[in-house]
């Protein structure tokens, strides 16, 4: 059997970035992974935009209109995906719980802007027995989840102390790093603003703060959009050196090895190791999991519980600048 997708939000991360990309082999999108995917039909989108809507319907067909209300009742979807502006996901989330009765919402990240929000949705999707994801979409990819493994069977040893380098502001962009961190070290416990910095876009801070995870602690760094995108994570280990380059393209692990010239030194493996990775194929990824999750299978996907406390921490970072 598949299950019926509806997209809410034809924009970029909905249908945009696999729209003339040169590599053919890439699932940049919610739209072409659940094309593409065997247990999923991908049945109608919706989007208050008539160009976005013409550009899906050229490339996907199906149901298309700029009502979620009447996208619900005539496609009747499992899946709901939430991948329209931050505002308007609260509002989402609630019309498609009213008028329809979907399995699954996977919501784009964040969950909300406010706490308010972000816990009313969770607790509407609890109350419809509907199960809610967040699309912090680096927990499914494999060499993610490698790093992962060896993190909990002390392959890499732990405490960590390291550095994350973001930009585009701490919610909207810092928190996908946030989230990843404490998907490998566990839930964060404490913070210390060591520069509140400048507002992205008007409203979204990017201090430079460092945050005490279960396992360790790192130091998050702000760098500026209008000079170039940077995000990379380095966690120093007792026994190695992890880093996580080009927003996750490239993993590294070093391992201590003896100094080779000088007795009782030990220092970083000149090679390294590459962890495997496949960054063009997150929402394939993501769609693997929402599978296995609605056939009652495991799935690293970030729940809505999960995003609500990635959530709650960064808005006391920004309620301490």
């Amino acid at each position: 059997m598949k299950y019926k997708v509806l997209l809410v939000g034809l924009g970029q991360m909905g249908v945009g970035y696999d729209v003339g990309t040169a590599d053919h082999a890439a699932i940049l999108t919610h739209a072409r992974a659940f094309s593409l995917h065997p247990d999923f039909e991908l049945a109608g989108g919706v989007d208050p935009d008539e160009a976005n809507r013409a550009r899906f319907a050229n490339y996907y067909g199906g149901w298309t209109g700029s009502s979620l209300a009447d996208g619900m009742q005539a496609v009747q979807p499992d899946v709901v995906i939430i991948a329209s502006p931050t505002e308007h996901h609260a509002e989402g989330i609630h019309i498609a719980l009213q008028h329809g009765r979907p399995k699954l919402i996977l919501c784009e990240k964040p969950l909300a802007h406010g706490l308010a929000d972000a816990q009313a949705m969770v607790a509407a999707c609890r109350e419809a027995g509907c199960q809610l994801y967040v699309n912090y979409l680096r927990r499914v990819e494999p060499g993610v989840l490698e790093v992962k493994r060896r993190l909990s069977n002390g392959t890499i040893a732990t405490p960590v102390k390291g550095v994350l380098w973001y930009t585009k502001g701490l919610l909207h962009n810092g928190s996908h790093f946030s989230n990843l961190l404490e998907f490998w070290l566990g839930p964060i416990v404490d913070f210390r603003i060591i520069n509140s910095g400048r507002l992205w876009g008007g409203s979204d801070p990017e201090p430079d703060v460092q945050v005490k995870f279960a396992a360790g602690e790192v130091t998050f760094l702000a760098a500026q959009e209008e000079h170039f995108s940077h995000y990379e994570i380095q966690l120093v280990a007792p026994n190695g050196c992890l880093r996580y380059e080009q927003g996750g393209a490239k993993i590294t692990w070093q391992p201590t090895v003896p100094d080779r010239d000088v007795a009782m030194y030990t220092v970083l493996s000149a090679a390294g190791e590459t962890i495997a990775t496949e960054g063009g194929r997150l929402p394939w990824h993501v769609a693997d999991n929402v599978s296995a999750s609605l056939r009652g299978g495991p799935s690293t996907l970030c729940s809505g519980e999960d995003a609500l406390r990635t959530l709650e921490s960064l808005l006391k970072m920004k309620a301490a600048l």
